[in-house]
Formats: structure tokens, C-alpha cells, sequence
């Protein structure tokens, strides 16, 4: 009999030796050994003595060196070798068998580890019980490794803990869905946000009211409830609650129209930015009051469909779908945590476009009432910025800066950038024709802010600034950045030169702190267009009317001299050159990303940010206008990256320079590079071609990965790479900072170049400091990047639902899309939403399911046109038909 689905995976793995993994239901484990991978399948061998497949996100437990490779290989011929498909007739989960004999070493492997689990459970069940009970605090959430949690609920020091405790610990998590959570980002995050005892109250109170309205109506539905219950049920909480929710979802019905795709319509009212002396597009129209009770359920819903959504217990879900269910105002709907947001829509909790990703519980954005800790430490960085301004600022590099002079330092950045973190420059050398000096200049904070102060101690909390379309979420304050580290005349920096010739051979590199004066601003476009002939203006979806904002930076300048020209066809010229080195180092050119370009306009003032402290009901007349920018794009076009975008080839020539300075002093930073799934081939430039169709399962691409010390960068053709050139919006360009300036200091004071492995006490962050942030911080850079890239496809698609269902904006007839891999290869496969592929909008980088009816050429990397057939918002994303296969993977451009 198969297992049912939704049973997590904890897996246990070593790249040495294979790994043990572990299913989990309401905490209980049954274990089993990762096998290998084939076709991107990764295939198990289960204590049931079965062959089953897995995916990465099915696994949230990591142990290393488990199972030597010589047990393992003999189930191999009896494990599929190809795509292993799943049998609808037969199975919820894609298994088979082995006969038993030839796993038994392993199953009892599997055995003796769960014996040991469980004795030591037995001695330790009251604490390992009660663990949130020990480690949650009355009011704050807290973060703990689990090493930390371990050292916490046991009373034991972080060298008493071996594998069996801590994957104890682990398990006692499980048990306590959503109260402990660990972070599921990747296999290799070490993060687990328990939340406060005042939450598990609430909680406890809200499923015991449910459960004591719930017997309520079975009793009176059976006849067993008296004349004395009646005045008990009128003034229950839940009942009180659900008359209110009635009354207000009612009121919401006359100005929004509820949908299946879980949101309200927008509303017939239009207003436009500053209309009757007001900014905003819309209207807050205040209802009724929540009381305290109120609030606790109101609590436990937005918690139960905040994503990533990790109430995975019975009674915690069954809980929100009884309560909507109860309304009797949902018959049509599914009832579970993607569609709440309908209900706290109308209800007047949230607004119709608030986007839930920003009020994710372990990255606690400021502003939002998540934590008090985290609100706290942004008004105090503010306090430290305002008495920083008044006191003014000390240069600890004062001695040792470069003044640039009349050096044209150009800042090339878009118009409504933010703070301008970098400029660049060419320097001829004297009686040379070929060779340069180019200089990237950063911004230079670092020399004015200690590193343990207030303000740098948020930054490394914060990790990186956010970007969303409705606000920012900075890392540093903007009083701060704007006033004192934007690139501007007279502002310092770190510049990182190099002196290269035509040829792409770097004779020399240097960093020195220094101060720009002549600073220059443009923006992509202009410079863009000094290689590309213009084309046509983009064109512009909107929905809720048209409203351009004004940004132009002072000083921008709208024309390029002849020097200027000059300056940037010999920048490219020195790029294509290194370009050759690169390839010769194994670089790959890779097809681009298609851009999501949405932007959201809610008047002339920012949107406030939802606070979850909830105290009224409101409905809104009037909607955000939403614009989304399509692109011409193919997707399977290697551009010439020096002619779209020269200045990210030449950040990426500083983030060399800075990791190479960094790797000759043997100091550590966070150098990033890749690494290759050890089971496939390597996929490089050589056989890039043949990565479309089918050939997509057969190649391993380069990953990502961050290390103390150097690390190729396989897809950029370098040795060694640091990032260093956003340390206004990043914190490890900020530790390369740090670093690189000690390091400055010791050399003008001793004349000598500093060795990192000897001369130990000078560098600020020593190696296991670097380790331990990158550790820490693993699990927050994944957060941001896809809080980031899913507030975006929100917005997205909240256009294309107002746009496709109201008709607020003509959309094309089909639009072009990629196909990725097919849902039967994901998590999805064997479920309502496990048909199709994968894919993207090209012209608008918004993430699609396309559907292939009859489409028997389609495949992996194929290009498709396709017509929306549906936007829901409950899963966030867009449904689309395909209509007609126009070409398979092709690697075409300049660089194919």
C-alpha cells in the first residue's frame, strides 16, 4: 500500500558516504537511504525494504556520513534507471520493489538508529515534550541554530551533542508544527524560529473555541441542546465573531465582488493622486471595531496564511477552514490557507492588494508589528543616525585617501535608484596606447561606522536591503546613505583598479581608499544606446489609470561628450578582451533571466506597511495603479553583455579584483563560486547547446555556493570572487570592507603585505567569524531573494486578475512563453495541480503553469505561444493553454 502524500522528508546526507532520510506525519518518522539521482529524480531506499522518489523539497534534515557507498551499490540494478513515472491507477507516490534481502544491512542500520532515538527519547521524554515550553519567550519570536535549541532544552554544552540528539531534537520540533519551525529553504539552512508562549496561547484558545461552537451545532443538530445553552452560544467568542464577520463581509459585497481565485474584485471608484487633497488612489473607509477576542482569532488566521504557510497539524487547519466554513458565506470556494486571504479581505483585516510574503515571521521587516525586538532595533539604528549627523562623522582611512581630482568617475544606474553605490572610471597610462587603469569606486561607509555599532549590528541582522515594488526595506537608514555614502563630489570610496591592455592581461591590481570629485550620472538607457540602436519604447500594461512619477537625480546628464563616448567604447573594448580570458577559465554565457518590471503606484505617497496589530475593520474604495513593463525578449539569446549591460561586466571585474587582493593576503571573506552535482555531467559552454529538451536531465549546471576562503566561479570564468560592490544595500560587501581596509592600515604602518595566516589579529573577522555569518545568514539571503521574486509575480499577477477579469486593461490575445520542467518532475506530481509545465511569460517574466493538451512535440527549453485561461491568486500564478509549439531550445545571439 502506498504512502499518502504530503508526508515530509527529513533527510540525512553526506556527498562522501549516502544519507539517511527520514518521512514525517504529526512528528512520527520511518526512515530511508538516499540511493542516488537519476534524471533529476533522486531515488530512496525505505525501511519498508521499497525503492520511492523524493524531492529536495520533500527533505528538512541534513546528517552527514550515514551509509558507506558499498552497501549501496548493490540495490542499484534493482532501482529504476531512467524517468520513473507515477501510476495514477495505482499509487499517490512514485515506489517499487526490492527484494529485501539485498537491503538488510541497511535496514538495520536504519533500525539501530531509530532504537537509539528512541531511548533516548525515554530519557528525556518530559523535557523533549515540553521543549517549547523551555526555549519560547513570553513575547518575542527567537531564532535559534539547532545546536542552539539543543543547548537550550537539554541543559547540555554544544560538545555533549552527537548526531542522535540532535536529530531528536529535531523530531521533538516536528511535534510542535508552526510553534518551532525550521527554515526549508535549502537542504543546508540551520534556522529554527520558535514562536512566543503568548502565540501558543492564542492558538490553544482559538481551536478550543472552534471546538466548543463545532459540538454546539452537532448537539443542536441532534436535538441535545437545551434553552439554557441558547444565551451560552450567543455570547461565545466564535459565535460573537462570526456574526460580526457576517455583517462586515456584507459590507464588503457592496463595493467588491468576491471571486473563486481567492481576492475581491476591484472596485467600480476611481481617484486620482492628490483628488480632494488626498494621495493616495484609494479610500479607507473604517467599519467596526475588533474586540480582544476578535483580535486572537483574527491573529490566528492571518498566521494560519502567512507563507510559507507551516500549519501542517489537523486541528490548527481544520480550524480556519471551520471558521470560514461557518460564515456560511464560502460554499463555493475551497477552504484552506491560500484562500483566507479572501476572508480577511472582507473582513477589512487586510487590504484587497496586500501583499502577505512581507509579513514572512522569520524576516520580521520592520513596520509591521512581527516583532517588537526587530521594530526596536530600527529606531534605535535611526537614533544612532540622527546623533551620528549631529556629531559628525570620523574618517578612519583619512590618511591613506587618493584624492581623484578631475578623474571622470560615471555613476550609471537607473533614474530612481535609491543610493548610488558605485561609479566608474578609465585612466590612460603614460606613454602607452593599450594599456589602462580601469578604477571602480564603492561606496565607503565602512571607514566612518564601526563595525560593532548599533547601526552595522542591524545591517548584519538585516543581511541585505529589500526591494519590493510597494516600498524598501533598507539595510542602512537613507539618512544616513543619502547624506553622507551616495556617490557624489566630494564623497569617499574604496576603489578597486586594475591596469589591463587590449589584449585582456591584467599586469597589475590595487584598492586604495579615495574621494571622487567629478562625478558624472547617467543612466542604462543612455549608455545602452552608445551600442545599441534604439528601439522602440516598451510597452506599458496598466491597470487602475496612468500616473507617471517624475524621477530624474540632479545633475543627470542626457548626453555623452565625444570623451565620454571614447571612454566607454575603450571600457568595452578592455571587457571583451578579459571576456577571452574568462572562457579560457571555463566561463559560460548563459540566455537571460526574463525581468519581471512591475511598479506600483499608490499615489504620491508610499503605501503604509499592515501592521498585525489589527484593531478595526475597513474596506477600501478605489485601487493601486499597477504597471507592468513587456519586454522584447528571446529567451534562448546569449546576448553581448558588454553592449546590454557594461557595468555589471565591469562590477564583476571589481568583485575579481577585490577576491584576488583578498586571496594573496589569505584573507578571509565571503568569496562566492559554484560546484556541480557530483552523479551528472558538467554542463559548460562547449555543451550548452544541447541543454534544451531532454538534455535538461542529463546535465548538472553550476550552483551557487559562499565560502571563507576562495572558490572558482565556474559561469564567470574566475578564480576567485568577492562581492564589493554594494556595501550601501549588503552587509558581505560590507565584511570585504571591513577587511580589506585593516588590511590597508597594517600595510602603511608595517610596509609590508599583510598575511592573514600569520598576522592574526588584525583583521576585524577572523575565519570562523566569516563562517559562522555565512552560516547564519544562508537561510535569510534565500528568504530575501524569494520574498523579492515572489512580491514581484504577486504584483504581477495582480494586474493580470484585474486586467483578464474586470477588463481594466487590454491584454494580448496569446502571449510567448518558456516551458520548464513538467510538474510530474516536481512535488506537485500526483496531485489537482500536477498537469503541464512549469514556465515564464517571456515579455512580462511572470511564472506560468502551461497546460499541453494534445502537444505531444512540447519540451523542456521549447518556446510556446499560450493564452491565459485562468489567474489565481491563491497559489500565485498564471494558467495558460498552449496554442502552438514555435521553436525548441536554440542557443542564438553575439555569444551563442
Amino acid at each position: 500500500m502506498s504512502e499518502k502524500r504530503g508526508k515530509r522528508w527529513i533527510n540525512i546526507f553526506s556527498l562522501e558516504t549516502w544519507w539517511l532520510s527520514a518521512r514525517t506525519v504529526d512528528g512520527l518518522l520511518s526512515f530511508a537511504i538516499y540511493v542516488r539521482s537519476v534524471q533529476k529524480q533522486q531515488q530512496f531506499y525505505t525501511e519498508r525494504g521499497k525503492w520511492r522518489i523524493a524531492h529536495s523539497k520533500d527533505l528538512d534534515y541534513v546528517v552527514k556520513q550515514f551509509a558507506p557507498r558499498e552497501l549501496v551499490a548493490p540495490l542499484l540494478p534493482h532501482f529504476p534507471d531512467k524517468l520513473a513515472q507515477l501510476s495514477f491507477e495505482m499509487q499517490s507516490s512514485i515506489e517499487g520493489g526490492v527484494p529485501r534481502p539485498i537491503g538488510a544491512p541497511l535496514l538495520q542500520s536504519m533500525i539501530d538508529f531509530d532504537t537509539k532515538l528512541q531511548e533516548f527519547y525515554r530519557d528525556h521524554a518530559q523535557t523533549l515534550d515540553n521543549i517549547h515550553e523551555t526555549v519560547a519567550d513570553e513575547e518575542d519570536r527567537l531564532a535559534y541554530t539547532l545546536e542552539e535549541l539543543a543547548c537550550k532544552a537539554l541543559g547540555k554544552d554544544k560538545e555533549e551533542l552527537d548526531e542522535t540528539i540532535l536529530f531528536a531534537v529535531h523530531q521533538a520540533v516536528r511535534r510542535k508544527p508552526f510553534l518551532i519551525e525550521n527554515d526549508r529553504s535549502s537542504l543546508f539552512t540551520n534556522h529554527y524560529l520558535v514562536q512566543p508562549k503568548r502565540v501558543a496561547k492564542v492558538l490553544d484558545q482559538v481551536v478550543q473555541w472552534t471546538h466548543e461552537h463545532q459540538d454546539h451545532l452537532l448537539r443542536a443538530a441532534t436535538g441535545r441542546v437545551s434553552g439554557r445553552d441558547v444565551p451560552k452560544i450567543t455570547d461565545h467568542p466564535m459565535q460573537r465573531f462570526l456574526q460580526k464577520a457576517q455583517r462586515l463581509i456584507a459590507l464588503s459585497r457592496r463595493a467588491r465582488s468576491p471571486t473563486t481565485m481567492a481576492s475581491v474584485g476591484p472596485t467600480a471608484q476611481r481617484y486620482e493622486p492628490g483628488q480632494d487633497g488626498k494621495p493616495m488612489v484609494y479610500r479607507e473607509m473604517p467599519t467596526e471595531p475588533f474586540n480582544d477576542n476578535d483580535r486572537k482569532i483574527i491573529e490566528y488566521l492571518l498566521l494560519w496564511c502567512i507563507p510559507p504557510r507551516r500549519m501542517t497539524s489537523g486541528s490548527l487547519r481544520s480550524t480556519g477552514s471551520y471558521i470560514m466554513r461557518a460564515t456560511g458565506m464560502y460554499t463555493t470556494l475551497d477552504l484552506n490557507a491560500s484562500t483566507v486571504q479572501l476572508f480577511l479581505q472582507e473582513l477589512g483585516v487586510i487590504a484587497p492588494w496586500e501583499n502577505l510574503r512581507l509579513l514572512d515571521q522569520s524576516l520580521a521587516l520592520p513596520g509591521h508589528g512581527i516583532s517588537k525586538k526587530s521594530d526596536a532595533m530600527w529606531q534605535n539604528v535611526q537614533e544612532a543616525c540622527e546623533k551620528l549627523n549631529k556629531e559628525g562623522l570620523s574618517d578612519s582611512m583619512e590618511s591613506l585617501r587618493t584624492d581623484w581630482g578631475d578623474l571622470a568617475v560615471y555613476c550609471v544606474d537607473n533614474p530612481d535608484a535609491q543610493e548610488i553605490d558605485d561609479g566608474v572610471s578609465l585612466e590612460r597610462v603614460p606613454g602607452s596606447t593599450d594599456t589602462f587603469w580601469i578604477r571602480i569606486h564603492i561606496a565607503n561607509p565602512s571607514a566612518f561606522v564601526n563595525r560593532d555599532s548599533t547601526i552595522m549590528e542591524y545591517a548584519a541582522m538585516r543581511n541585505q536591503t529589500l526591494y519590493v515594488p510597494e516600498r524598501t526595506y533598507p539595510m542602512l537608514p537613507s539618512s544616513l546613505t543619502q547624506s553622507h555614502f551616495s556617490l557624489a563630489p566630494g564623497r569617499p570610496t574604496l576603489t578597486f583598479s586594475a591596469k589591463i591592455n587590449l589584449q585582456g592581461e591584467v599586469l597589475e591590481t590595487e584598492i586604495a581608499n579615495g574621494i571622487a570629485r567629478n562625478v558624472i550620472y547617467i543612466t542604462h538607457d543612455k549608455l545602452r544606446s552608445l551600442f545599441e540602436p534604439s528601439t522602440d519604447s516598451p510597452e506599458v500594461l496598466a491597470v487602475g489609470g496612468q500616473f507617471t512619477k517624475e524621477h530624474s537625480r540632479e545633475g543627470m546628464r542626457s548626453t555623452l561628450t565625444p570623451e565620454d563616448q571614447d571612454t566607454f567604447h575603450t571600457l568595452r573594448k578592455l571587457m571583451l578582451a578579459f571576456r577571452e580570458y574568462r572562457l579560457k577559465n571555463g566561463a559560460m554565457e548563459l540566455p537571460s533571466r526574463p525581468d519581471t518590471s512591475v511598479s506600483v503606484i499608490p499615489g504620491t505617497e508610499s503605501m503604509r506597511p499592515f501592521n498585525m496589530d489589527v484593531t478595526n475593520g475597513h474596506y477600501f474604495l478605489g485601487d493601486p495603479i499597477i504597471q507592468l513593463r513587456s519586454g522584447n525578449t528571446n529567451p534562448h539569446e546569449v546576448p553581448d553583455v558588454t553592449k546590454r549591460n557594461l557595468i555589471s561586466t565591469l562590477m564583476n571585474f571589481a568583485c575579481w579584483v577585490s577576491g584576488k587582493w583578498c586571496a594573496e593576503r589569505n584573507i578571509p571573506a565571503v568569496y562566492d563560486g559554484t560546484w556541480y552535482h557530483p552523479e551528472y555531467p558538467r554542463l559548460t559552454n562547449e555543451n550548452a547547446a544541447g541543454y534544451g529538451g531532454q538534455g535538461w536531465l542529463h546535465y548538472a549546471a553550476p550552483k551557487g555556493i559562499s565560502s571563507s576562503t576562495p572558490v572558482p566561479h565556474i559561469p564567470l570564468g574566475l578564480d576567485t570572487y568577492v562581492k564589493s560592490t554594494s556595501p550601501l544595500r549588503r552587509y558581505i560587501d560590507l565584511i570585504a570592507h571591513y577587511q580589506i581596509e585593516a588590511a590597508l592600515r597594517f600595510e602603511h604602518e608595517h610596509s609590508r603585505q599583510l598575511d592573514a595566516t600569520q598576522d592574526t589579529a588584525v583583521l576585524p573577522f577572523s575565519q570562523a567569524d566569516v563562517d559562522e555569518y555565512i552560516s547564519r545568514s544562508r537561510w535569510k539571503s534565500n528568504r530575501i531573494r524569494d520574498c523579492d521574486t515572489a512580491s514581484k509575480q504577486f504584483w504581477a499577477c495582480m494586474l493580470l486578475f484585474r486586467a483578464f477579469y474586470f477588463g481594466e486593461c487590454d491584454l494580448p490575445e496569446t502571449f510567448t512563453c518558456l516551458v520548464h520542467k513538467p510538474y510530474n518532475s516536481t512535488p506537485m506530481a500526483g496531485t489537482e495541480f500536477g498537469q503541464g509545465y512549469s514556465g515564464v511569460i517571456t515579455s512580462l517574466g511572470v511564472r506560468c503553469q502551461i497546460l499541453a493538451p494534445n502537444m505531444p512535440d512540447i519540451d523542456i527549453l521549447s518556446i510556446v505561444t499560450a493564452r491565459i485561461t485562468s489567474v489565481d491568486l491563491s497559489r500565485m500564478i498564471v494558467v495558460v493553454e498552449a496554442t502552438q509549439v514555435l521553436k525548441h531550445f536554440e542557443r542564438v545571439g553575439e555569444w551563442r
